[in-house]
């Protein structure tokens, strides 16, 4: 059988990405959207949730095209080194370009781009994260987001790296190893 798919698992492939797109979409629409105004008002939202949907979906799109960007790059540049000559005997097309084990990752960090952007804007929002070039007033900027959301999506990696920073200090385990609560609170709190 070798490395060759056999068709069970390409239909696994496809139900577990079809799986993973379908949450990413109805998240995106849950927490970005009035799209089911109706029913968050049933879960005990009262008020009107003032989401500026272009926004949201240009933050989104612009997100999406940093990854994408990204990664037309990447297979610009691989392909540039599988072509180049190393010596000057003639090209080492050995190297190959070998696109099959990257297939999904050119598919995914599009939606991975998207997805951050719109969490780096939460985050910032929440104040949470602060970015010293921005003020508030730029980002009231449409262009300004549409910038934020392209850099989020070209540096991806980038940006995970500063979310798991962001985890570490805000989840980070108390000093003290005593059972009482309230003493590691006011501990962490630097009381």
């Amino acid at each position: 059988m070798g490395n060759r798919l056999n068709n069970f698992e390409k239909f696994l492939v496809f139900v577990v990405i079809l799986y993973h797109l379908g949450i990413i979409l109805f998240s995106i629409l849950w927490l970005f959207t009035n799209s089911f105004f109706d029913y968050k008002l049933s879960l005990g939202v009262h008020n009107h949730l003032k989401i500026n949907e272009d926004v949201t979906y240009g933050l989104f799109i612009s997100g999406c095209l940093g990854g994408s960007f990204y990664c037309l790059r990447a297979l610009y540049q691989r392909i540039g080194d599988t072509y180049t000559p190393i010596d000057l005997g003639g090209s080492d097309q050995s190297r190959g370009l070998n696109i099959r084990p990257w297939f999904f990752w050119y598919l995914y960090r599009p939606i991975q781009g998207g997805v951050l952007a719109l969490v780096l804007l939460a985050l910032i929002n929440g104040k949470m994260l602060t970015i010293s070039e921005l003020d508030d007033e730029a980002l009231k900027s449409y262009f300004s987001l549409i910038g934020l959301g392209f850099l989020s999506g070209f540096g991806s990696h980038e940006l995970i790296h500063k979310i798991q920073e962001l985890i570490s200090v805000l989840f980070a385990k108390s000093k003290i190893s005593n059972s009482n609560s309230s003493t590691k609170v006011k501990e962490n709190n630097g009381e």
